[in-house]
């Protein structure tokens, strides 16, 4: 006698959605009320805050940081600023910057420090094209500060 064939396994049921998502919960930043009963991860950084962080104070923290680029100009703007003799020879350029971020994020007093291939007028160029640059300024101790110097690199294919 042969022995009896096993029986097919029954597919696994469907799992239906439902006919509408959960909501979604929101965002919790901030501490617990109490102490877990396990280490976790925060959400980090330096503060001011007042409790277990570092520095006096209430709020979430003031340090220094360096000026942070908002804008550069655009291809178009590049494109016709690009020196005549050079575009009519088919030559790309590069020029470098430095220049003194302001408050109201604009950049003044720029000068050439660098240009490559020299006396194409990529450097002229640059100069122009400062005026399209947007700089946050840079912080210390939370408060913008004017003036800072930043170095700023304007290239053309």
């Amino acid at each position: 006698m042969r022995p009896p064939r096993p029986r097919p396994t029954p597919p696994p049921p469907e799992v239906v959605a439902p006919p509408r998502p959960a909501p979604e919960q929101p965002l919790v930043v901030g501490a617990a009320p109490e102490p877990g009963p396990t280490p976790g991860q925060g959400q980090g950084g330096q503060g001011t805050g007042s409790g277990g962080g570092s520095g006096s104070g209430v709020g979430p923290g003031v340090g220094d940081g360096p000026p942070r680029i908002i804008r550069g100009p655009t291809v178009g703007e590049l494109r016709a600023l690009h020196p005549p003799e050079a575009f009519r020879r088919r030559r790309g350029g590069q020029a470098t910057l430095a220049c003194r971020v302001r408050l109201d994020t604009t950049l003044s007093d720029c000068r050439l420090v660098d240009e490559t291939p020299p006396g194409m007028g990529f450097g002229q160029a640059a100069l122009a094209a400062s005026r399209y640059f947007r700089f946050r300024p840079p912080t210390q101790n939370g408060a913008p500060i004017d003036g800072r110097e930043v170095r700023v690199g304007v290239e053309w294919p």
